[in-house]
This record gives C-alpha cells, sequence and structure tokens, in this order.
C-alpha cells in the first residue's frame, strides 16, 4: 500500500519508537504536536520562511490543504529535504490553527493518533475513537454517494494513514466481541463491510456473531465459509477461525480447518503455528499428542522462520497424519481431497 503525506512520518516514527537504535534524522521522528507554538515559528525561521500567525492565516486562505500550503510556500523544487521539514512544521501549525478546515490528510492524522493512544490505554480514548469511526464512516458514504466505488473509497482514505486501517478495525471489532458488546460490533460490520477488502475476514466476525446467540445457525455458516477459503486459501484465517473453535465444541470444524492450513504450510513460521494450534487443542483434551507436538516445536525453534519446510519432512508428515486421522474421526470418512 502506498502511503501518503504525514502518515510516511507517522509510519517513521512508529518504526523508530519500535527500534530506538535506528539511525535516522530527529525532525523525520520528533513528536510534532509535543513543540510549543514559539518554537514552530522559530523553525519556520531557521529554514527561510518568516511567518506569523497572521501572515499563515493569510497565504492559507486560498489553500485547501497543508499539502497545497507547502507547495506555495517552497520555492526550492531540488531541495526535497527542506521542503519535507517545512511540510511537517505547516502540517501541525494548520492543525492547531485551521482545526476547522478539515482536510483527508488531517483527519487520518488524528485517526493515527487516537489509534496509538487507544492501544496504550483503551479505556481512556475508547470514545474519542468511536467518533472517529462516525467520523469515517460519513466520510466514506459521502463519497459513495458521489457515485465512487466503496472499496476504491476506502483505500484512498487507508493511503493516508499509518495504520493498517483494515486491520485495526478487523481486531478492535474482534476486541468488541469478546467484551460481549454485540450491539456495537454489528453496527460497525454493517457500517464498513462493504468498503473493506478482506469481506471474508468480516464474514467471519459476523459468524462470531451468530454463534453469541444461534450455535447451531453459526455453525451452519462457518462450514460455508471453510469451504469457501478451501476454493480461495488464505492461511492466516483458517488459523484464526481454528483458534476461535478451540473453545467450541466443533471438532469437526475445527479439524476441517486444520487440515486446509496444514496444506498451505509452507515456511517454518507457518508449520509452528499450525502445530502449536494444535497442542492447544490436545492439551485441553488432556491428550498426550499435546506434548508430541510441543516437542517438535521446541526441537525446531532454532530454524528460521522462513525456513522451507519439505513435504518429505518426518515433523510435517506427522502433523499432517494425525489431522488427517483426526478429521476423519471427527465426522468424515475421508480427509483426502483437502490433503
Amino acid at each position: 500500500m502506498q502511503i501518503q503525506g504525514k502518515a510516511l512520518y507517522n509510519l517513521l516514527r512508529h518504526n523508530w519508537l519500535r527500534n530506538p537504535a535506528m539511525t535516522i534524522e530527529p525532525w523525520k521522528v520528533e513528536d510534532y504536536r509535543q513543540i510549543p507554538l514559539k518554537e514552530l515559528w522559530k523553525r519556520l525561521h531557521e529554514i527561510g520562511i518568516d511567518l506569523d500567525e497572521k501572515r499563515f492565516l493569510v497565504f492559507a486562505e486560498n489553500c485547501e490543504s497543508p499539502e497545497e500550503l507547502t507547495e506555495c510556500l517552497w520555492l526550492k523544487e531540488s531541495d526535497v529535504e527542506g521542503e519535507d521539514r517545512l511540510y511537517l512544521i505547516i502540517f501541525e501549525l494548520w492543525r492547531r490553527i485551521l482545526s476547522k478546515k478539515q482536510t483527508l490528510s488531517l483527519f487520518c492524522d488524528e485517526f493515527d493518533h487516537r489509534i496509538d493512544r487507544y492501544l496504550e490505554n483503551p479505556e481512556e480514548v475508547d470514545e474519542l475513537l468511536q467518533e472517529s469511526f462516525v467520523e469515517l464512516e460519513d466520510v466514506l458514504d459521502q463519497n459513495t454517494d458521489e457515485g465512487r466505488d466503496p472499496k476504491d473509497t476506502f483505500l484512498l482514505v487507508s493511503h493516508y494513514c499509518a495504520h493498517d486501517l483494515e486491520s485495526f478495525l478487523y481486531d478492535y471489532i474482534a476486541q468488541q466481541i469478546d467484551k460481549n458488546n454485540d450491539l456495537y460490533a454489528s453496527e460497525l460490520l454493517d457500517g464498513f463491510y462493504e468498503y473493506v477488502q478482506e469481506q471474508k475476514w468480516f464474514d467471519f466476525l459476523r459468524i462470531r456473531l451468530f454463534f453469541m446467540t444461534d450455535s447451531a445457525q453459526g455453525s451452519v455458516i462457518l462450514r460455508r465459509l471453510i469451504e469457501q477459503v478451501q476454493e480461495d486459501p488464505e492461511l492466516d484465517l483458517l488459523l484464526e477461525i481454528a483458534d476461535f473453535l478451540l473453545v467450541k465444541e466443533e471438532p469437526e470444524l475445527f479439524f476441517q480447518a486444520m487440515v486446509q492450513a496444514c496444506k498451505l504450510i509452507e515456511c517454518e513460521e507457518d508449520f509452528h503455528e499450525v502445530a502449536l494450534i494444535l497442542a492447544d487443542y490436545f492439551q485441553s483434551h488432556s491428550r498426550p499428542e499435546a506434548k508430541a507436538l510441543r516437542d517438535i516445536h521446541e526441537k525446531r525453534s532454532s530454524y528460521s522462520p522462513e525456513e522451507q519446510v519439505s513435504a518429505s519432512d518426518i515433523d510435517f508428515l506427522f502433523v499432517q497424519n494425525l489431522l488427517t486421522k483426526e478429521y476423519s474421526l471427527a465426522g468424515r470418512k475421508d480427509a483426502s481431497d483437502l490433503i
């Protein structure tokens, strides 16, 4: 995904916070929200732009965004780094002084900021984040009403966010379901379903809601989804489904998902994820296979996550045969069509 504008620097700052040893110029990863206004004007002067608030407002009056204002003020086209430094200062000044003159980049920057705060302290910022979801849905609906494709519209907005907006939305709705906030989770699904790219993941969230009120119907719909994923394989989704089924009395569905997941194993990372979920299942049923699987995981812990797993690998064959047998015992006579 091609990230645009301020989101590029937000992402750079996120990466730097995770790895402070990165060699990078401080101005690229600084938190501009914490810089006093007086210091921002001073920094403008240092790069050759003499503005105060009054002159800033005059220049901004004929510009639609901080990006446009930056282009208007910066005349040294060959000095790309200087223009970027100016942009970060102008963006922050616009955010504080012209907050009512909203732009997509400003909206997404605030959304990123609220997501950051939510990840640090969910309870403190949850109400603000919910406001952002309402505003996001309004932005998407308005653009769609004007004839734009819903998925393209969501993708465009996502380009201006440092966070993976669709993944965060999925995780957030899943958390609401975990908290039994089923009504709000359903509202979010209804509001954003037509916009997201990976609709099968959000179908799974709907199925989780079904399980809260009608587990029998949930099982029927989940079986259809697993069969749909078989036609368009996706390992991560199958593992998500299997992890959910660990706490449900649905052994046939669990092993159906796991048999398909085993078929998609390519590297050590994939193999470990499959083996550990399978170990958790047998552990929860007090089965000795759990220890054998954890021993395999421990034995291979030094392997590179990217190392390819051969179809003739003895541990892989053990897991494959175990899954085939258990799936047959769980209700299907033959799992060979899935392996």
